[in-house]
């Protein structure tokens, strides 16, 4: 029996779950939050064609389009069931328009400083947690923090409708004077003089001049190259293992506080000394090398917290091993984006990282239910 005493009731404010009558329904409001991995997944899937057919930008577009309008939605929103709808529309559309602008982004930059845009990339992610925080803080009424959070998304989508395609990938599907124009534009704006009249520009013998290649040859030379295949399928499994562990255990940095705004902030302070200890171990040590001692070390911090060592009611050995171990699980994720859109070849990037984010969006579902099943790993507070 749950009591009106449990809770600090702040009238002032309103929440889709106190008009909704799902207070007290933890299982409603869960299924919510499965709902958008939900969409997510159904984006990746398309994402996997649209992102190889279309391109990174313009599918970027239409992953950032879906993402606004589903949020600017929630403006309107006046029931559980058109709640469901906007949950659905916001996974689809984050996960298309992130995935599509980070491999777009990722392809401009020269390998020696892809290191610099995912920990920049990291920051601004830690950046979003702040700008939440203002928002709901000051905002009391949650359809409009719906219609606040519409109009700060809408401007991350300005670059990606100004600047163009890739070269790299305007050469791969066979679009080599348009790649030619942009090297110059981008030479114009950086100052400096390009003559490239005799500079000749390789296309793949299999990239047409209209489109490069179908789906169907895609997946054809992924079963052509046993290698390809085998790094694919490594490259799964290590996306589900970081996920998963993310998932399952990321309650250590956002715990601290008695409201939620000082749990988001506190979140982002455990993630922004991830984005650095990330630039360091791409500095020092690399892709692949950092991924297999970032990954053994959460596990090495994860059986320490088995110690059950209780200093105060608040704080404990798990609870600071699994603080530890969250970073550098966040590290190992970080790693991974950058370790798969490297290995796989420009023609089959957005196919190959949209499946292995795919197999990540499963274990993002089921690593709250795994705490469930082990209700004795989840860390509490007094």
């Amino acid at each position: 029996m749950i009591h009106g005493v449990d809770f600090k009731w702040d009238l002032s404010r309103t929440t889709f779950a106190g008009d909704f009558d799902k207070i007290c329904k933890k299982s409603e409001i869960s299924l919510l939050n499965s709902l958008y991995f939900v969409g997510a997944t159904i984006s990746l899937m398309f994402g996997s064609i649209a992102l190889e057919s279309m391109g990174r930008r313009k599918s970027s577009i239409i992953g950032g389009i879906i993402c606004i309008f589903g949020t600017l939605i929630g403006f309107f929103c006046r029931s559980y069931n058109f709640m469901i709808v906007i949950r659905i529309l916001q996974g689809i559309g984050n996960f298309l328009f992130y995935t599509g602008k980070f491999i777009w982004v990722l392809e401009f930059i020269p390998d020696q400083y892809r290191r610099y845009y995912c920990t920049w990339s990291q920051l601004m992610w830690v950046v979003g947690y702040p700008i939440v925080v203002c928002i709901c803080y000051f905002i009391h009424d949650w359809n409009f923090i719906f219609l606040a959070s519409a109009l700060v998304v809408s401007v991350t989508i300005i670059p990606i409708i100004l600047l163009p395609n890739s070269p790299r990938y305007l050469i791969s599907i066979g679009k080599v004077e348009e790649a030619r124009k942009v090297l110059i534009m981008y030479a114009k704006l950086a100052g400096k003089h390009v003559d490239l009249s005799n500079v000749h520009l390789v296309v793949r013998e299999s990239a047409s001049k209209d489109g490069g290649l179908s789906t169907r040859a895609r997946i054809s030379e992924i079963k052509e190259h046993k290698a390809l295949i085998l790094e694919t399928l490594v490259q799964w499994y290590l996306w589900f293992a970081c996920c998963l562990l993310f998932f399952f255990v990321n309650y250590g940095w956002g715990s601290f506080g008695d409201t939620p705004y000082v749990n988001y902030l506190f979140a982002g302070l455990g993630e922004t000394i991830a984005a650095f200890v990330f630039l360091t171990m791409l500095t020092f040590i690399g892709r692949r090398q950092g991924l297999v001692l970032s990954l053994g070390l959460s596990c090495i911090f994860f059986l320490l917290g088995m110690i059950p060592w209780q200093w105060t009611t608040v704080w404990s050995f798990e609870r600071l091993m699994t603080m530890f171990a969250i970073v550098w699980v966040t590290v190992s994720f970080g790693l991974a984006y950058l370790y798969s859109a490297e290995l796989a070849p420009t023609t089959h990037r957005g196919l190959v990282l949209s499946s292995c984010s795919i197999v990540a969006r499963f274990a993002a579902f089921i690593g709250p239910f795994v705490r469930e099943i082990f209700p004795n790993s989840s860390m509490k507070l007094g």
